[in-house]
């Protein structure tokens, strides 16, 4: 969380990943640190331990908004 409100602070636009769990958590420090509009991609945390084939998939799909979103800012 710091680093990307660091880097919003400096003018460098930045996307912070986070599990499910922590969002709220994520955006309470963004609010109380001056930068509400931080974009946050948030995931599901896996239930249990996560196969090989399970993780890459959910990295791919992680992978895959990430770029979207970068995306959507460059319109």
């Amino acid at each position: 969380m710091r680093d990307g409100i660091n880097l919003e602070r400096t003018g460098v636009p930045a996307i912070v990943i986070s599990h499910n769990v922590f969002e709220k958590a994520a955006r309470a420090q963004c609010n109380a640190l001056g930068v509400p509009d931080l974009r946050i991609l948030v995931y599901s945390q896996p239930k249990g331990e996560e196969e090989e084939v399970e993780g890459a998939k959910a990295a791919t799909d992680i992978s895959k908004q990430l770029i979207q979103m970068i995306a959507s800012e460059d319109k």
